[in-house]
């Protein structure tokens, strides 16, 4: 009897066993430049790694909603994403190399505000499964990791006008922040205990709970303490 021995494994992270990806995320405003990724070989074998842009539609949905008028054509960025090399065939260990993604400029038609995508890299590990030398029934295979890292991409595409601000409501320990903007906001979260730091996409709400009296800012432009 044949013994078929392959393992396949999916992970998302932006640092795994065998690979490091630097920059962790991207935010632009300018068109038609060339972003420069270092990826990295960190294991003992060599690897495989594939690049290409993949929208996800709701990501950190753990604590943020999306407007019920907002659709991914909305802001989906990744028609117009270029990635080179879209394949880095062997990458060796302790070896480094960049990708290139270029960013086009997006139709006169498209509105004002941030468009977004993700640059998923595919790790694949090739190992040897050795198996017995006297056992003429086994065979072996060679045995593959697909590990996944996904690294988001901001465009914005800027108004003159400036955006409306975030609207802050907290009671009962419970904090609700309104993004009706085009644009993300960075949002921190600081009290004697913690401090946060999160991102709410364009036109979403973001609901967290929070202990005591916190501080809240957005974008360094607003304060509120919720007690």
């Amino acid at each position: 009897m044949y013994r078929l021995l392959i393992f396949i494994l999916f992970f998302s992270h932006h640092a795994m066993a065998n690979m490091k990806i630097a920059p962790l995320r991207v935010i632009t405003a300018e068109a038609n430049t060339t972003q420069k990724f270092l990826v990295s070989n960190t294991g003992d074998k060599p690897i495989r790694v594939r690049i290409a842009p993949s929208f996800i539609a709701s990501p950190m949905a753990e604590y943020q909603t999306r407007h019920n008028n907002m659709t991914p054509e909305m802001e989906d960025l990744t028609p117009f994403l270029r990635v080179s090399p879209p394949v880095i065939s062997k990458l060796m260990p302790n070896e480094r190399k960049i990708v290139r993604l270029r960013i086009a400029e997006l139709p006169n038609s498209y509105e004002k505000g941030e468009y977004r995508t993700h640059l998923k890299f595919t790790q694949e590990v090739i190992r040897k499964v050795n198996t017995p030398a006297n056992n003429n029934e086994s065979i072996s295979f060679d045995l593959t990791m697909l590990v996944n890292s996904s690294i988001p991409i901001y465009y914005q595409k800027k108004d003159t006008n400036s955006p409306p601000k975030a609207i802050i409501q907290c009671r009962n320990n419970k904090l609700k922040i309104i993004n009706n903007s085009r644009y993300q906001q960075k949002i921190e979260l600081l009290n004697d205990n913690i401090y946060k730091q999160l991102i709410l996409l364009r036109q979403s709400d973001l609901n967290i709970a929070y202990k005591g009296k916190t501080t809240i800012k957005v974008n360094d432009e607003q304060q509120e303490i919720c007690l």
